[in-house]
């Protein structure tokens, strides 16, 4: 946990030590980290240098599968649970009449539909040779710490 390991908690306040512009965002809330990420995208784009945010998010499984999850109670997880983004944005489209439960559970399948075919195509793909290991990582590709 942050707690542990570093004495800053709030980890945007380490780009203010760059003097860099940096906020804390609501992982949580769809909205919120869209206008965050846009408005620190138009920041970077108009030249004016990197811009920190720190989207804080509630992970609802374990590390691992042999992980119990004795660190946080069922309360805890379930008052994220009803918070959860996906559901809220359903909700929201639902009640502004973007979308019907018909038609969110139809993209919700063709979604799944899509990452199954691509988990099929990663698990019939040969695994990458280790010469390719840095292609496609970076737009730059003489990086000065890649050395061959």
């Amino acid at each position: 946990s942050v707690e542990r390991t570093s004495n800053v908690q709030d980890l945007y306040k380490l780009g203010l030590g760059y003097d860099m512009p940096s906020e804390q965002v609501d992982g949580m809330d769809l909205e919120a980290v869209h206008h965050a990420l846009a408005k620190a995208a138009d920041h970077i784009r108009s030249g004016k240098g990197p811009y920190y945010l720190e989207i804080k998010t509630y992970r609802y499984r374990g590390h691992s599968v042999s992980d119990p999850g004795n660190y946080r109670t069922k309360d805890e997880l379930n008052a994220y649970k009803d918070r959860d983004p996906i559901k809220e944005v359903e909700e929201k489209m639902i009640k502004n009449k973007i979308a019907s439960q018909k038609e969110i559970t139809a993209i919700g399948d063709k979604i799944k539909a899509e990452i199954e075919e691509a988990v099929k195509f990663a698990e019939e793909s040969d695994f990458p040779l280790g010469s390719e290991l840095y292609d496609d990582n970076y737009v730059q590709k003489d990086y000065p710490f890649i050395m061959d």
